[in-house]
């Protein structure tokens, strides 16, 4: 079985949502809202980091290739909800996914990439978000804050909401906030894996993996290592280059 569409775009269109947030337009007045303080110290050496550009976040992403011949990237014009209502049913992260902004921020890149391995999936959402070091400094929290606090969301499907459990999920990799995703859709169960991580001073990765009638957290934990350890590569290689 496949899953329909909107539901499979509104996940990944959410957690698109994530990442956005990070730029700081609505982010504030949920950390309040959730009682975080100040930001990370890190803050202080804001200045000895810079954005990647929008070309180095597009490298960084994973490709088809990388994970194997059954899965092609779906087209760039898919990647936001028919539906346009936001998901629900946990305050914390659906307030910073249903305030993001819409447009691109003049703070830095965004990138992202859909893989499809299949009519039946699994389905790997990746998503980059290149900002300033302090602004992630002070609104990265929010987001790791939010997803783990949640424990049900809910995507919407035409008119239907879509409900899945959310339980806390080890990547194996120090600093990433992971949640295990449950549900069915049409009685069929879906399995995914929602995280967040850090990978550098400048750049935050939101990270989806979803399964039908299937639940495979070692493969989830493999295309997230290899996605971490894509961006981080290209990104110490873009240094490189720039310092010679």
């Amino acid at each position: 079985m496949r899953i329909p569409m909107r539901i499979q775009l509104a996940a990944l269109a959410a957690s698109l949502s994530v990442a956005t947030a990070l730029s700081g337009c609505s982010a504030g007045a949920t950390r309040n809202a959730i009682g975080l303080g100040a930001g990370s110290s890190s803050s202080a050496s804001s200045s000895s980091a810079s954005v990647p550009t929008a070309d180095q976040l597009q490298s960084a992403l994973l490709g088809a290739s990388d994970l194997g011949p059954a899965f092609t990237a779906q087209p760039g014009d898919t990647a936001s909800p028919t539906d346009t209502s936001g998901p629900t049913g946990c305050s914390a992260l659906t307030d910073l996914m249903n305030q993001a902004p819409s447009t691109p921020s003049a703070q830095g890149p965004d990138a992202q990439v859909i893989l499809e391995g299949g009519q039946s999936g699994p389905f790997v959402g990746e998503f980059l978000t290149g900002r300033p070091q302090s602004v992630l400094d002070r609104n990265y929290p929010s987001v790791v804050a939010a997803l783990h606090s949640c424990q049900q969301l809910d995507f919407p499907t035409g008119t239907t909401q879509v409900p899945f459990q959310l339980s806390d999920f080890d990547m194996g990799i120090a600093g990433a906030t992971a949640k295990h995703l449950s549900g069915s859709v049409q009685g069929v169960p879906v399995n995914g894996y929602l995280a967040v991580d850090r990978v550098s001073p400048t750049v935050a990765m939101v990270y989806l993996y979803l399964e039908i009638a299937g639940d495979s957290p070692q493969t989830a934990k493999s295309y997230f290592d290899q996605a971490v350890a894509k961006v981080r590569t290209t990104l110490q290689q873009a240094a490189s280059a720039a310092s010679v």
